[in-house]
């Protein structure tokens, strides 16, 4: 039960990074894949 409660804990301090495109492996509010779209692939993007 304490590994169990462990991994949960660990599970949901995970951020799940939808919708931010920050970087293009992240994931837009809508699922698609931020791709191109990202800032680390646009000029001036973070």
């Amino acid at each position: 039960m304490k590994y169990l409660l462990i991994a949960l804990t660990l599970s949901l301090s995970i951020p799940t990074f939808a919708g931010s495109c920050d970087y293009s492996w992240q994931s837009a509010k809508d699922g698609s894949s931020c791709g191109d779209r990202a800032a680390d692939r646009r000029p001036g993007g973070r």
